[in-house]
């Protein structure tokens, strides 16, 4: 990745994904602030400065974006830590004595050596990369492809570049625009992956960041939208049940409407459309699509 884009707001001293990084990547950072916060930033890296007019993630994303251009960029939230599993996991040899370790300079250097291999595989056509959540447990595979994912994006710019006059490609909702820009991409086949072996850590709903406007009405409204706007496209956002926000920041928001995100119906969508329904969904497994949410 050339650029590692950090959105952050309301935190000035407290930028957890730059300081776990090791120096070498720190040098690809671009801390991402608001116009009115940028004079509190002190750390040693170059910014973008967002016009105070941009509201939300989901319009600073889009500004991101936009900023990137064509490179091949990363987009990752500003909470977060990056780790590696163990390869045993995967139907391989033991690579550490524990069952995960803080990724190291070499193990991110792995992780982007492999991504940009899969970017260069024209057949897949893959445009977007993720991390699965480093709480939950091992998969059986090291990666998967065509699933939800969040928080952290590693995105080919190039590719990209054809799916930005995308009305609403980011910003169709002010939350759940992780979800809403996958099926976009999905239903005109592009594909994405998603690293079970190189995972991340972060937090929802502590304070700063997108906690400061969001609440359980902002993402229930929004995620409400979300899944109409689909709904014309087939089984694609499912609401599964109204429970307290997950985490230890969860009490902040309260009760919320939990939503699945059906990545591999959009696929067959495409799929269907145009007429390659032999072609196989998922490169590396058939176990069904684990039900992360946003």
């Amino acid at each position: 990745m050339e650029k590692i884009y950090i959105p952050t707001m309301g935190r000035a001293d407290n930028q957890i994904t730059y300081e776990s990084l090791p120096k070498s990547y720190q040098k690809k950072v671009i801390l991402v602030v608001p116009e009115s916060e940028r004079k509190l930033y002190k750390y040693d890296t170059d910014y973008l400065t967002v016009p105070d007019n941009i509201k939300g993630i989901a319009e600073t994303r889009k500004y991101i974006c936009e900023d990137a251009g064509e490179i091949r960029f990363s987009m990752v939230d500003d909470d977060v830590v990056f780790y590696r599993r163990n390869a045993k996991y995967h139907g391989k040899e033991s690579n550490m004595s524990k069952s995960k370790r803080r990724a190291t300079e070499g193990d991110l250097n792995d992780m982007f050596d492999d991504i940009n291999k899969k970017m260069n595989d024209k057949d897949k056509n893959y445009i977007h990369f993720g991390n699965r959540r480093n709480n939950l447990p091992p998969c059986n595979k090291r990666l998967h492809d065509n699933v939800f994912f969040n928080s952290v994006h590693h995105i080919d710019g190039k590719k990209l570049k054809n799916l930005l006059h995308i009305d609403g490609l980011w910003t169709r909702t002010k939350v759940g625009e992780d979800a809403n820009f996958i099926f976009e991409y999905m239903i005109r086949g592009y594909q994405n992956i998603r690293y079970d072996e190189f995972t991340a850590h972060w937090g929802s709903y502590q304070d700063g960041g997108c906690a400061l406007y969001r609440d359980a009405k902002l993402h229930n409204t929004e995620h409400r939208k979300l899944k109409k706007h689909w709904d014309k496209f087939g089984n694609f956002v499912v609401m599964r049940k109204k429970m307290v926000a997950q985490g230890q920041y969860g009490k902040n928001i309260g009760e919320i409407e939990e939503y699945s995100h059906r990545v591999r119906n959009a696929r067959k969508y495409w799929l269907n459309k145009s007429g390659e329904r032999h072609e196989r969904i998922n490169t590396w497994t058939n176990t069904k699509e684990l039900g992360e949410t946003s």
